[in-house]
C-alpha cells in the first residue's frame, strides 16, 4: 500500500478506535503530534509506535518543534531557546552564533529522533521585519543573510540526526501582519524584491537538499490572485526557477486564512491541482472524514519513493547520557541569560 498525501491528526495522548480506523484509510500518509498528544517520554514514545505499527509502509510523524513559543514537546526533554536569540548572538559573535546554530539543529532533532518521530517542520526561514505577531521570536533574524547564515547551520546540525525537515513559510511570511491562523494576512511588495530577500533563505536550503518545504497562506497581492498554496505561479517557481526536487507540503488547510476561496475539500483540490505534495488538515476530523470518502489522495510511485525516504532509523542510545548533548547543552544554556535552558540530563 502507498502512502496518501494527507496528513492528519489525533485528539488525544493514546490511539482511539476512530482514530485508529482513519490512519487505516489510504488517503493518510502521516500523523502531526501536538502539545495535547505529549504526557511523557515513554508515553509519546509508545504512541508514536502505536501509530507506525497500524499499517506498513508506516506512517509518517510530524511535530512542530522550533523551540521559544512553538514546542509541543517538552516535559522531559530540553526546553528550547528561541531561534531569535541566535540572530541576536550573531549580531556580537558571527562565528559562534554559526556554531551554536549547528548545535541547536542537531539537538533538537535528536532528542525528536529519540522519541521516534521522522520530521520536524523546522526551520523557519522566514525574515523578520517586526510587523507579525505570530512570526514574533520564530526568526532567526531581520537579515537575510543572518537568516541564510544560521539556517544553513541548523540544517547540517540536523541532518546529522538523520530526521528530517521542513523549512517554511514559502516564499515568506514575515512582512505580512496578520496572522493567517484567524484571517488572510496581504504583503503588497513587489515580486523581485520577495525573489531577492525572502526567497534567499530557501536557496541555502535547497542546495542542503532539505525534504520539504511548506506553503504559506499569504496573498502576495502584487504577483498572483492567489496564495501559494493554491497557487500554480508560486510553485513553479520553486519547482523551475529554484530547481527544487524535494517535498511541497500545504501548511494547515483548517486555518482561516483560505475561507475566501473555498471550503477545506476545494481548497485541497486547489493545493494539489498547483503542486503541493502533502496536505495537512489538522483539527477538522469531520472534514477529513469527508474528503476520504469523496477524493483519492494515494501518492503514485515516485511521490511514494519520496515519503519514505522521510522515515527515520531512529536512535538507540540513551540521549541523556550522550556525551555531545551534555556539551552542547552547557554551550547554550546562557544563551538567553534572563531564561536559561530547562535541562534533563
Amino acid at each position: 500500500m502507498n502512502l496518501g498525501k494527507l496528513i492528519i491528526d489525533i485528539d488525544g495522548p493514546e490511539l482511539t478506535q476512530e482514530d485508529k480506523d482513519i490512519l487505516k484509510h489510504p488517503n493518510i500518509g502521516g500523523v502531526i503530534l501536538f502539545s495535547r498528544n505529549y504526557i511523557s517520554i515513554d508515553q509519546v514514545s509508545k504512541l508514536i509506535n502505536d501509530i507506525k505499527n497500524l499499517r506498513s509502509p508506516s506512517l509518517i510523524i510530524y511535530v512542530d518543534q522550533e523551540g521559544g513559543r512553538v514546542q509541543r514537546f517538552k516535559e522531559g526533554l530540553t526546553i528550547i531557546p528561541s531561534i531569535e536569540l541566535l540572530g541576536e548572538k550573531y549580531n556580537s559573535d558571527p562565528d559562534d552564533a554559526i556554531k551554536l546554530s549547528k548545535n541547536l539543529g542537531w539537538l533538537i532533532n535528536f532528542e525528536l529522533s529519540y522519541l521516534g518521530v521522522d520530521v520536524n517542520t523546522s526551520p523557519v526561514l522566514d525574515i523578520n521585519y517586526s510587523k507579525s505577531s505570530v512570526m514574533k521570536s520564530r526568526c532567526f533574524a531581520n537579515s537575510k543573510k543572518i537568516v541564510s547564515y544560521l539556517a544553513d547551520s541548523y540544517i547540517k546540525g540536523a541532518k546529522e540526526t538523520g530526521l528530517s525537515l521542513i523549512c517554511k513559510h514559502y516564499p515568506g511570511h514575515g512582512y505580512a501582519k496578520a496572522d493567517s491562523h484567524d484571517t488572510l494576512p496581504e504583503d503588497n511588495r513587489d515580486f523581485k524584491t520577495i525573489l531577492n530577500d525572502d526567497i534567499s533563505p530557501y536557496k541555502i536550503a535547497i542546495d542542503q537538499n532539505i525534504e520539504g518545504i511548506m506553503t504559506s497562506h499569504v496573498l502576495y497581492k502584487n504577483f498572483d490572485t492567489y496564495p501559494p498554496t493554491i497557487s500554480q505561479k508560486w510553485l513553479k517557481i520553486l519547482r523551475n526557477e529554484l530547481r527544487y526536487k524535494g517535498l511541497i507540503f500545504s501548511d494547515d488547510l483548517s486555518m482561516k486564512a483560505l475561507e475566501r476561496f473555498g471550503g477545506i475539500k476545494d481548497n485541497l483540490v486547489k493545493s494539489i491541482e498547483s503542486g503541493c505534495d502533502c496536505i495537512f488538515v489538522c483539527n477538522n476530523r469531520k472534514e477529513v472524514e469527508n474528503i476520504c470518502e469523496n477524493i483519492n489522495l494515494v501518492g503514485d510511485y515516485e511521490l511514494n519513493g519520496k515519503m519514505l525516504k522521510l522515515q527515520n532509523k531512529g536512535i538507540s542510545e540513551n540521549i541523556f547520557k550522550s556525551k555531545k548533548r551534555l556539551s552542547i547543552l552547557d554551550e547554550l544554556k546562557f544563551l538567553d541569560k534572563k531564561n536559561q535552558m530547562e535541562i534533563s540530563i
